[in-house]
């Protein structure tokens, strides 16, 4: 199993617009993709603006091929509207 990771700040005082996002877009953009096996988001204790993205995948291919995705790519575009900085950690 491989997993995806994912910080990122957001946008002061925009968390619930983005978990709300992150609810109803990126997580039913997953339903039904080949590899999926689950994703979490988590929120910093320390900064409420600050966060972690973590999805599993069956295979390191069947994750690459979901980030390379125009689906996956059209998420990240729209996430810009309350994300300030993402950073991509490494596939574990």
């Amino acid at each position: 199993m491989y997993a995806r990771v994912l910080w990122g700040k957001i946008k002061m005082g925009m968390w619930d617009e983005y978990e709300r996002y992150y609810d109803q877009k990126i997580i039913m953009s997953t339903d039904g993709v080949k590899g999926f096996c689950g994703r979490r988001l988590l929120r910093s204790l320390e900064n409420p603006d600050e966060g972690i993205s973590i999805s599993l995948w069956e295979t390191k291919e069947d994750m690459e091929n979901y980030v390379k995705s125009t689906q996956r790519q059209e998420l990240a575009r729209d996430a810009e509207k309350v994300v300030l900085r993402r950073i991509l950690g490494q596939a574990l």
